[in-house]
């Protein structure tokens, strides 16, 4: 059994997002989403899925109704994918941050397939684009890498001016183990949106699997200072301080982490991990225990499992 701890470079995939979580109970946020279709008709029946892209297990599935409207409440103050499907039209895929008590209200125009099809022989490359695009996203959620690393590089081809398809082969790159390849699309990322703290957090994980330490520092503080810092950036100097045998800051840091995602299940199993090195013990089964309530199948779960129970 072995209590060596391990870096964890978070990765978005669909989407990429800043970790923020209201310690005191703020209210919140409500998504209200309009659907109407090319003459500006309400469009029911409509799926939209809503997946927070920090915690991705965390998915709402509402319907439009006759209005073509659908409202979510609930929903934390993350980065969400929303997703809306009907059968006979297109699909559309869009990123929508969520702040903190507040609802947004977005308006979609969805069209028919034979709309679309109109549209792309009408020789317009940015409808193509798009309609790449959405391909992609959709063929990523079914984990079809190789084949939406294709639909992307098709829209980059027709629109180099989208940043996300960039971003999204970025992405794709790094979850099939090219991190080199990734580095030319994430760096492209951040040239035409400078601000997209998620393309540099991404960009140093990618240097951090090439072992380029300096690289990884870098793109780190860069995604620091463009989005603040995640719950995954206070984990991790957990981890350093850990790993430098200071129990004290790393356990700071672990509580750090928890305040901004109560979820973060690897924040606790190193929490558990550093009582107890403190030989606190009973504090160090209480996280071990909320590590397993969280992730009860997790890497972790059986070791975690085994210090319960010599350490009662």
């Amino acid at each position: 059994m072995t209590m060596k701890t391990k870096k964890i470079s978070i990765i978005f995939m669909m989407i990429a997002a800043l970790i923020v979580f209201d310690l005191y109970g703020a209210p919140m946020g409500k998504l209200r989403v309009t659907v109407l279709d090319s003459t500006g008709k309400p469009v029911a029946g409509v799926k939209v899925t809503i997946q927070d892209t920090v915690d991705k297990d965390l998915v709402f599935t509402i319907t439009t109704d006759k209005s073509g409207i659908a409202v979510q409440v609930g929903l934390q103050n993350h980065v969400v994918q929303v997703t809306l499907e009907k059968e006979g039209y297109r699909s559309i895929v869009k990123n929508i941050k969520i702040p903190v008590g507040l609802l947004v209200e977005e308006r979609f125009t969805i069209s028919t397939m034979e709309e679309g099809l109109q549209q792309q022989e009408a020789g317009d490359p940015h409808v193509q684009a798009v309609h790449a695009f959405n391909q992609a996203a959709s063929l990523i959620r079914e984990k079809k890498f190789a084949e939406a690393a294709a639909a992307l590089n098709k829209s980059i081809a027709l629109d180099n001016t989208d940043y996300l398809a960039h971003y999204y082969l970025g992405v794709i790159y790094f979850e099939q183990g090219k991190f080199q390849e990734a580095v030319e699309p994430l760096t492209k990322a951040t040239t035409l949106n400078p601000g997209y703290a998620n393309a540099y957090r991404l960009l140093a994980a990618v240097y951090e699997k090439l072992g380029d330490k300096t690289q990884a520092e870098k793109y780190t503080k860069l995604a620091q200072e463009k989005g603040g810092k995640t719950a995954a950036d206070v984990y991790n100097e957990g981890v350093a301080a850990f790993n430098a045998g200071d129990m004290d800051k790393a356990i700071q840091a672990f509580d750090g982490a928890l305040k901004l995602d109560e979820k973060f299940s690897a924040a606790y199993y190193q929490l558990g991990l550093s009582y107890v090195n403190k030989g606190e013990n009973e504090k160090a089964v209480a996280a071990f225990k909320k590590y397993l309530e969280l992730k009860p199948d997790g890497e972790e779960a059986e070791t975690a499992g085994s210090i319960i129970e010599s350490l009662k």
